[in-house]
Parts: structure tokens; sequence; C-alpha cells
């Protein structure tokens, strides 16, 4: 498929806050894909790979929609945007799949079905870390409400213990906002997604705060 200039390629936030606004409030796949068609059509995206990424990701509901709490809330953001990002990842590589296939005579459908069976691990992953990262941030909440905002990062500090881990081990965070650990904002128990086994504890007097 001939891509649009790169002049006229939307960009990755427009094609992400596109793709959040229609998760949002797109009642079924078919008015997902419809309402995106054009702007990922620009972005060098066929309709075969859309509507399978769009229906892929609809077949995952989250759980919790609004949190209560400040960590809560970050987390569903979060979830939001990260579930948005993953529709624009699938659809790119079953697009790449979808073009291969065209370069070599084999049929499109075949190769996207195909490429559809990897997406759907990656889609099962990306869902538990998103349940992981709600199940943190309620974690974050609760022991807000019983010490107050400031609370201490604690970690497993054995050979699985990541370098970031390792280093928050022992300060204190700010539960309405989240420190930045390993390149990304990140509470205790979500930094590497279902695998982290750090946990928010009352707060380390004198320790220094993690920004």
């Amino acid at each position: 498929m001939a891509q649009a200039p790169p002049q006229q390629q939307p960009s990755h936030a427009r094609l992400v806050a596109a793709a959040v606004a229609v998760l949002a409030t797109a009642m079924t796949a078919e008015a997902s894909v419809k309402a995106l068609r054009a702007l990922f059509r620009s972005a060098g995206i066929g309709g075969a790979a859309l509507t399978a990424a769009v229906t892929l990701v609809m077949s995952w509901i989250p759980g919790l929609m609004e949190g209560t709490g400040p960590a809560t809330r970050w987390a569903v953001r979060t979830n939001d945007l990260k579930r948005a990002e993953f529709l624009i990842a699938a659809s790119r590589r079953m697009q790449a799949a979808a073009d291969a296939a065209k370069s070599r005579n084999e049929p499109v459908r075949d190769a996207v079905a195909a490429a559809l069976a990897t997406e759907r691990r990656y889609l099962a992953m990306h869902a538990a870390a998103s349940d992981q990262r709600v199940a943190v941030a309620s974690r974050v909440d609760g022991m807000a409400e019983a010490h107050g905002d400031l609370l201490g990062w604690q970690a497993v500090k054995d050979a699985r213990c990541s370098p970031g881990c390792r280093s928050a081990s022992g300060k204190n965070f700010r539960a309405g906002q989240p420190p930045v650990i390993e390149g990304h904002p990140s509470y205790p128990g979500a930094v590497h997604g279902a695998t982290c086994r750090c946990v928010p504890v009352p707060p380390f007097k004198g320790a220094q705060v993690l920004r």
C-alpha cells in the first residue's frame, strides 16, 4: 500500500489522541473503524489492518473505568493511553505483514490473520500490565489514606531486583505524582508490569523524595 508523503502523515500524538477518544466513545468495532479510517489511511494503515486491530483491542475491556484516588486516576489515564498506543502499534505491524504478503503476491487476508495471532499474545501481556497498574495504584491510594501523600518505596533486594527499583528502595515518593523510575513514571509494583515486586510502605523518615 502506498503511504502518504511524510509531510501529510499525522503525528503519533494525533493518532493517539484520536484512538483514545474513539475507544472511549464508540460502542462497536465497526463504528471505531469508520471514525478512524481516514486518519489511519493517511498514516499508511489500510482498512484490513485497522479493522483487525480495532476488533482485537475492543475484545478486551478494562475492568476499571474510573478511580477515586489520585494514583488510581493516573493508572486509568495511563491505561487509556497504552490501549490507544497498542492499537496503533498493532495496526502498523499488521499493515507491514499485509504489505509483505502483497509484495510476494500472497493473500493479504491470510497474512493479517497470521499476524493477528501474534497480536493476541501481545494484547494479553498488555492487559496484564494494565491490570497490574490499577492494582498497584489502588494499593498506593490505600497507603496514602493511612499515611498521607508522602510514602516510602520498598524493593526486594535480591538478584532479580533491577537497578531502578534498587535505587528507589528506601526513598520516598508522592502518591499524587508517580516518580520516574527507569525512564517512565511508575508506582512501586508497576515498574516491570506484572513482574515488579516493589511495594509502597509508610514514609522513611528524612529520606530523599524521588522526583
